[in-house]
């Protein structure tokens, strides 16, 4: 499909226009989504478009940060794409590969780049199964190959500095009680910081004295994870802010800034993140990125690091692999290889089995 041709004027409406369609703040309905890509695609044929992405879009991320994730990558490249006065349905594959290398150029991290390209390719793959777009147009760009990004470079923390964070928390104020159940939860069930944000006070069940929390994942998967020795921390957060009666809010609900008033609104991934940083800078844990010699970025400590925490120890304390796999909810047991920390020793055993005389 040939590029609409544009008049200077015109073209200049189209990047200002690009330019402000800001994200909403709630992407968690699917005519929230529809809205959204009916504004970002306004200049082309927008109800096709948003017809052929939305179910994938929505079924796919059910959650609402991911889904702003995703959305923002389409609004800057669709942005970026217009710049040059090349429509979303024009794009090609060397549209898309510059555009990868202009991200590069500019700074932007190869872990971040090749999202983009994940979220472009599954983009483009849909337009084309509703031919949108050409499916030769769509192999090309699927051919655009992302950044190479190392693997497992997330740094977990060591079993003394997860017992300090866990005791930075006061444990007077309800905020306080609540990050302590939040700490407490990741280290005991690995759960992911998607799963954390969108469980529900509802969720929790308990089986045979037992508690668990049922939450969505990766892909929409339900699992249901068992609490164990987050009960305690859990359960006395919900009786302090009151959630006993109130199933349909947020397990880990936000603070007024009077810091004594809970409301009906989940925590932010951003939020968690802050927050795990806060205190991790409180006893002297590494949580800031820095730039190397090698012009490598060496990461801090970050949310996701508990739950590498909470994998590393359990596989350190002798749990089997095929068992944490199952407990961490990786589709495959090569991920969950990944977490396994070296100590050496592993080496030296092996190393005494080798029978060459």
């Amino acid at each position: 499909m040939p590029a609409r041709t544009t008049s200077p004027q015109s073209t200049a409406l189209v990047k200002r226009q690009a330019s402000v369609v800001t994200l909403p703040t709630d992407v968690s309905q699917r005519r929230q989504v529809d809205r959204y890509l009916g504004k970002l695609f306004a200049h082309a044929d927008a109800s096709p478009i948003a017809a052929a992405l939305v179910p994938w879009f929505c079924d796919a991320l059910p959650s609402p940060q991911s889904r702003r994730d995703y959305l923002k990558v389409m609004r800057d490249f669709v942005g970026a794409m217009r710049e040059q006065g090349v429509e979303p349905l024009a794009v090609t594959g060397k549209h898309v590969a510059i555009y990868k290398a202009a991200r590069l150029e500019a700074g932007d991290r190869p872990a971040t780049v090749a999202q983009a390209m994940s979220v472009l390719r599954g983009m483009y793959e849909q337009l084309g199964k509703d031919h949108l777009v050409p499916w030769n147009v769509v192999q090309d760009i699927q051919a655009v190959k992302s950044p190479r990004v190392e693997k497992n470079t997330t740094p977990a923390l060591s079993n003394a500095q997860a017992c300090q964070l866990l005791h930075v928390p006061n444990l007077e104020t309800l905020v306080g009680l609540r990050d302590h159940a939040m700490l407490y939860t990741f280290f005991y069930t690995a759960i992911r910081v998607s799963a954390m944000t969108a469980a529900r006070v509802g969720g929790l069940e308990q089986v045979d004295g037992e508690w668990y929390i049922h939450v969505r994942e990766k892909r929409g998967k339900e699992r249901r994870l068992e609490l164990l020795d987050a009960t305690a921390s859990v359960m006395r957060w919900i009786e302090a802010a009151g959630l006993k009666a109130k199933p349909d809010w947020p397990l880990f609900a936000a603070v007024d800034r009077d810091r004594v008033t809970v409301l009906n609104r989940q925590l932010s991934r951003d939020a968690i993140r802050k927050t795990i940083k806060r205190y991790g800078r409180k006893v002297g844990i590494h949580v800031d990125g820095v730039l190397q010699a090698d012009g490598q970025c060496r990461r801090g400590v970050g949310v996701h690091s508990l739950r590498k925490t909470a994998i590393n120890d359990a596989l350190q304390h002798g749990a089997d692999l095929r068992d944490v796999q199952e407990w961490a909810g990786h589709a495959s047991i090569t991920t969950t290889q990944l977490y396994t920390i070296n100590t050496g020793e592993e080496a030296r055993r092996a190393a005494r089995h080798v029978r060459i005389r």
